[in-house]
């Protein structure tokens, strides 16, 4: 707390004297002291920066020659909102993305429960030591459960996992039943009973001279 504010004194002591370079690195570290208390959602560095920054903004805008400074910590105090108020931590969610080996590991735990260490590596075509390292990552950041029966380790998401992924997945639409979707000419009643026995139709058909036919069928 004590070097934070001498680094916010001493930026604003390099706006009043235009101190440019002093100016800049004391940006820089105001900027890299907001980034790792957003890494690592620390409720207390965020609180705090979030104040001095609020201050800062409307100064820099006055004081600071560089391109609209104060919109810069207007945006850091944003993002530091989000960060406090946000319900998963960043690390959870960072390991969950799908372009990440764990992100593909959560997903097949998720649809294989119980799942071994050795059946994962196969699935992902990796090392069991690479996998089991990714595990501990997994395990610490308490998204998975593991399960002891004689020999083997089985591998089931916990709450927090389960919720974590799904936060992830894209939001699919529902599939319209065939009984309401447009087709030109259909017998409805033939429509329905084709849901109910699971039958997709058959192309409308379209025009006078296939009219009588389609309503026949």
């Amino acid at each position: 707390m004590n070097a934070l504010l001498e680094h916010c004194d001493r930026y604003k002591k390099a706006m009043q004297d235009k101190e440019l370079s002093i100016l800049q690195q004391e940006k820089n570290w105001l900027v890299s002291a907001v980034a790792a208390a957003v890494l690592h959602q620390d409720n207390g560095d965020l609180s705090a920066l979030r104040s001095q920054l609020s201050e800062l903004a409307a100064l820099a805008d006055r004081f600071d020659p560089t391109a609209k400074p104060g919109d810069r910590w207007r945006a850091l105090s944003e993002v530091m909102m989000i960060a406090q108020e946000s319900s998963l931590p960043l690390e959870q969610l960072r390991l969950v993305l799908p372009n990440k080996l764990t992100g593909l590991m959560m997903k097949h735990i998720r649809d294989e429960p119980g799942i071994t260490p050795a059946q994962l590596a196969e699935r992902c075509a990796k090392q069991p030591n690479h996998i089991s390292n990714e595990l501990k990552k997994l395990d610490k950041a308490l998204l998975i459960h593991r399960l002891r029966k004689g020999k083997n380790q089985h591998l089931y998401l916990s709450a927090l996992g389960k919720e974590t992924l799904d936060s992830r997945a894209p939001v699919q639409a529902a599939p319209t039943p065939l009984h309401q979707r447009s087709y030109l000419y259909a017998d409805t009643g033939r429509l329905q009973r084709l849901e109910k026995g699971g039958q997709a139709p058959s192309l409308p058909l379209i025009g006078d001279k296939h009219q009588k036919l389609a309503v026949a069928a």
